[in-house]
């Protein structure tokens, strides 16, 4: 979906299921990358844990990126949307002052949303 040069042309797509591959959240922005979608995700996910009252989430990730984000590594001047980011980022943050998360990588074959999102887009 973002093959497209042109950001504002581009699509992103945050997607959140549970751990039956049920699609909790299936959601788009414009603009971006496949990086900053995979860190709105996780954003959505700690959202809507926060508006269902669950404080401690497993969440998982076929993104590399988003697990060293969300732990802390800093966010270079060359992404494409900074400001998107270090935003997503500092959104997370809020979010895990009252949610325990336990992110952790998988490939995208083990992945229900990664699955979700290729068959659907």
């Amino acid at each position: 979906m973002n093959d497209q040069n042109d950001l504002t042309k581009r699509k992103m797509v945050a997607v959140v299921t549970d751990e039956m591959g049920n699609v909790i959240v299936d959601r788009s922005y414009e603009g971006g990358s496949n990086n900053i979608a995979e860190l709105l995700a996780v954003m959505e996910a700690l959202t809507w844990c926060s508006l269902n009252n669950i404080l401690k989430v497993k969440i998982i990730t076929d993104s590399r990126n988003n697990l060293s984000w969300v732990f802390g590594r800093k966010v270079g001047h060359n992404i494409n949307d900074r400001q998107a980011v270090l935003r997503t980022k500092a959104a997370i943050g809020g979010f895990l002052k009252s949610i325990n998360l336990d992110l952790v990588w998988r490939p995208r074959e083990e992945n229900l949303a990664g699955q979700y999102i290729e068959n659907k887009y």
